[in-house]
């Protein structure tokens, strides 16, 4: 390990903190030749012969053409244990490997490699090699990632490798360690020549080690060839790369070899990804011979090992098939094909043998992309739709497959690859199906991303005008009027022209077009309801298909905007449990994002912060940055309740962080909610009231946020911001029948009443709540009417709102306004009721994580259950739980459900 010592030293404290149940990951990085296959693998071998398992897979280039060979070949060993995991994560490793079912969110398939690692890692310390990451199929690469970022709960260190201009952008920083590999000194340069060519001169050695430039690759080739050392000048030889140089001299050794051999190389490298068999097959259909290989196996530039040929180097085979030309290259590819025995590689290899377009081959291109995709493995379908394109020489066609790439590269989380092809497909898309997904799949990345803006409600009616299937008119139409409703830009213009296209009688014929016409004016503002909840779920229950995602939430935000937070909550829970189901991970975070907001607004301050947290999490993983952005506002909101202020400004950070140049309208309404929240709780009521006022301005979130605002105007001396407000809650009361809305109007108009009126509207505030579940703001009604009465010297009749009202703030642990209560029941001569030794936070006790775990447990889940319900591994589970029992100082499952319930209060 010449000139390596401290990058060694380094690894190997990683594998003694590994041995002791810290673990990490690391990756190794630097140019070709630096020396990091050398490296790694002294670790290695020195972890191994300390007692550490070993597990392996190996990036080869030309592999990776239907995802997952990578893992398949790193799991192997382990994939007799695949009955430990939970069934789904059990059913999504099947489908990556081949198997026959629904293809998973690689969450889940990063989930199950996680769980066999946890498996083995039980069993003794591991050490996980990934070598040459950057030539790994990019679905194992995505699996080696998600699990680079997870290794520090069991004693295991995986190591990866990957030359350092190719290492992808967004996966380097999920590795823990990061170890570059620089060119060696001078002073080890010369030891290293020293090791392996001693006879050479010291002029020699030196000049060696001037033209290798500390490569260590270059150090060892170049000193047994006299004609390495000696040179161009140094100044030319550094602008040519290292690498170019390195194939240059191994092309140098190549040239020394017959025409066969070196033909039989280039077969060898083009054939990468075959068995030897299959090599050799094609070989002899080229007219060569076994013995054709064997001069090359005397030089050392190729091994037979385990059935395949290896290069001596990467470089080695690189070399050799990038300087053929392009004839010898398709005749290797073409017999290549006849001969592999995997179909979806023998696709791959006569899409290499093509030159210029070929419908045939790309026809085939589109099949291998589509089973491709039904294995969950979309980065490689995304790849094989793009050289179908290639292929393809019919325009339309070709547009049509771009769009299909697309669509694979956004159900991969390539968003980036997604709108680059977007953007290729568009000029040349005529067909309508073709301009129909375009639209779609436009539109569902611009719900969930930042990258890309969506279109225009002018735009998508224009659409909708030009499309001759009811079916997507409408459902274009409903997105153009959720568009509106989401960024809260309503023109005459837009609002006129939906609504005019939407009751056109030519577009709602079936059930399902009456629905998505209902959702539409509902949410345009140009019908005030729609239909039961019940009905409209059973319509889209029957037929399931890839975009109702989108007009499900459409749904939810229709009986948001109808007021009816019950029925909203009732069908993004449906959509939950839904996508649970169906293994569609992003659209379930979607919905649990949604849920969360819903029950934010309805005062469910637990489950909402518990929906957020479960959604802010599985975003990180997704790549889901707006739904991250709104479960992080959301989760500000219950921090701010609780009065946990610097929790909830981290929470406000992240929000603000993920949402990009320009927030959606509803993420920054619930946003300056929970800004307001804080300034109230700290005694800033003019901060309260701006805060508030930008809340409003979106009127699907600030119709709930305005309820708080008369306190805070009332307190700053600013009564007048309410006026806006209160005009439109009272325009939405008539036509809704919320008590709960119909409570914050008449507590609003009891607090800016004259003293004599106040009472009458604070009783009829009451009543309403009474009637609704929102329990904290109907807490709140009774602390503002005690508050009054006792200024009117009413004490009694304040004591006992102002206790109703404590004990409420207390359950629900809302620290601000239980201080605020006591303090006022205080004043009232009341009796503060004196709280149990039991009834504390238990969120103050239990991380949010651990805390939804254990409610799930005490609910009869196994380990494995609440592992497929919260997108965990069984061992995760299992900790979590352990931690619980400890901290609520229990030690059986069946003791959860007390113990919570005590916690609880």
């Amino acid at each position: 390990m010449i000139g390596r010592e401290s990058q060694f030293e380094q690894l190997s404290a990683l594998v003694e903190a590994a041995r002791e149940g810290r673990g990490s990951s690391a990756l190794v990085y630097g140019e070709a030749g630096i020396g990091k296959s050398s490296l790694a693998s002294a670790v290695v071998d020195a972890a191994s012969s300390s007692g550490f398992q070993v597990l392996s897979c190996y990036g080869v280039r030309g592999t990776g053409t239907v995802g997952f060979e990578g893992l398949h070949e790193l799991l192997l060993p382990l994939l007799n244990r695949m009955d430990t995991l939970p069934p789904r994560q059990q059913a999504a490793l099947d489908v990556a490997f081949g198997g026959e079912g629904e293809p998973a969110d690689r969450l889940i398939t990063g989930l199950a490699a996680f769980g066999l690692l946890e498996e083995a890692a039980a069993r003794g310390p591991l050490v996980v090699l990934v070598e040459d990451l950057h030539w790994l199929d990019l679905s194992t690469a995505d699996i080696v990632t998600f699990l680079a970022a997870r290794m520090n709960v069991m004693p295991a260190l995986l190591l990866a490798t990957s030359r350092a201009d190719r290492i992808y952008p967004d996966r380097s920083p999920r590795f823990k360690h990061h170890v570059p590999l620089t060119p060696l000194a001078q002073e080890d340069a010369l030891r290293l020549i020293a090791r392996h060519s001693p006879e050479l001169t010291a002029q020699q050695q030196h000049r060696l080690a001037e033209r290798a430039m500390g490569n260590p690759l270059a150090l060892t080739e170049w000193s047994t060839n006299p004609s390495w050392i000696e040179g161009a000048s140094s100044a030319k030889r550094s602008r040519v790369p290292m690498g170019k140089r390195l194939e240059d001299s191994f092309l140098a050794e190549v040239a020394l070899l017959p025409a066969a051999t070196r033909h039989a190389l280039l077969v060898a490298a083009a054939g990468q990804d075959c068995s030897s068999h299959e090599v050799l097959a094609a070989a002899r259909n080229l007219g060569l011979d076994q013995s054709d290989f064997a001069p090359s196996e005397s030089f050392g530039l190729i091994t037979l090992s385990s059935g395949t040929f290896r290069f001596r180097h990467p470089l080695v085979g690189s070399a050799v098939y990038d300087n053929a030309d392009s004839d010898a290259r398709s005749r290797v590819h073409t017999e290549l094909a006849k001969v592999v025995v995997d179909p979806a590689r023998a696709v791959q290899h006569r899409a290499a043998a093509v030159t210029g377009w070929n419908e045939e081959v790309a026809v085939e291109l589109e099949e291998l992309a589509v089973a491709t995709g039904r294995r969950g493995a979309r980065t490689e379908a995304a790849a094989a739709w793009r050289r179908a394109v290639a292929l393809t020489p019919v325009p339309t066609v070709r547009a049509r497959r771009t769009v299909m790439a697309a669509e694979a590269a956004r159900q991969a989380g390539a968003t980036a690859d997604a709108v680059a092809l977007l953007a290729e497909a568009k000029p040349s898309a005529d067909d309508e199906a073709t301009v129909v997904q375009l639209a779609r799949t436009e539109w569902m990345l611009a719900s969930t991303s930042t990258t890309l803006p969506d279109r225009g409600a002018d735009e998508l009616i224009a659409l909708s005008r030009a499309l001759s299937n009811p079916d997507d008119r409408v459902e274009v139409l409903t997105w153009a009027a959720v568009r509106s409703y989401t960024r809260q830009d309503f023109s005459a213009e837009v609002t006129a022209a939906v609504t005019e296209e939407l009751r056109r009688p030519d577009i709602a014929v079936t059930e399902r077009q009456r629905l998505l016409q209902s959702i539409g004016l509902v949410l345009i503002g140009s019908a005030d309801r729609i239909t039961s909840v019940d009905k409209a779920l059973s319509i889209f229950q029957q037929q399931v298909r890839e975009t109702d995602v989108t007009l499900l939430n459409c749904l939810a935000f229709a009986f948001e905007d109808a007021h009816h937070l019950a029925d909203a909550e009732r069908v993004w829970s449906a959509e939950a449990d839904m996508f649970h189901r169906m293994v569609r991970t992003s659209d379930e975070t979607v919905a649990l994002a949604g849920r969360s907001t819903v029950r934010m607004n309805a005062n469910a301050i637990a489950a909402g912060l518990a929906d957020g947290e479960q959604a802010l999490r599985l975003s990180f993983d997704l790549d889901l940055s707006v739904v991250g952005a709104l479960c992080a506002a959301n989760i500000a909101r219950a921090r701010a309740w609780r009065g946990e202020h610097e929790l909830a400004r981290a929470a406000l950070d992240t929000s603000t962080e993920l949402s990009g140049l320009i927030p959606f309208a509803r993420v920054a309404s619930i946003a300056s909610w929970a800004s307001a929240q804080i300034a109230a709780n700290e005694g800033r009521p003019e901060d309260a009231v701006d805060h508030l006022l930008r809340s409003v301005e979106h009127p699907p979130i600030g119709l709930w946020a305005g309820g708080d605002l008369a306190d805070a105007a009332v307190r700053a001396g600013r009564p007048e911001a309410v006026a806006g407000w209160l005009d439109m809650a009272t325009a939405a009361l008539a036509s809704s029948d919320s008590d709960h809305l119909a409570m914050l109007v008449e507590r609003t108009r009891a607090l800016l009443s004259p003293t004599g009126d106040a009472r009458g509207h604070f009783e009829l505030a009451i009543e309403h709540g009474e009637r609704s579940t929102a329990v904290l703001d109907l807490a709140k009604t009774r602390l503002f009417f005690g508050e009054w009465l006792r200024r009117e010297r009413h004490i009694v009749e304040a004591r006992g709102h102002l206790s109703a009202a404590l004990h409420v703030f207390e359950s629900h642990h809302t620290t601000p306004l239980a201080q605020r209560t006591a303090r006022e029941l205080g004043a009232a001569g009341g009796v503060q009721p004196t709280q149990s030794p039991q009834a504390v936070d238990v969120s103050t006790v239990l991380t949010a994580q651990e805390l939804h775990i254990a409610q799930l447990a005490a609910q009869g889940y196994s380990n494995k259950q609440v592992a497929d319900q919260l997108y965990l591994s069984h061992r995760t589970v299992g900790a979590h739980l352990y931690n619980a029992y400890a901290k609520l100082k229990i030690n059986r499952r069946s003791q959860l459900a007390v113990a919570l319930a005590a916690t609880l209060g």
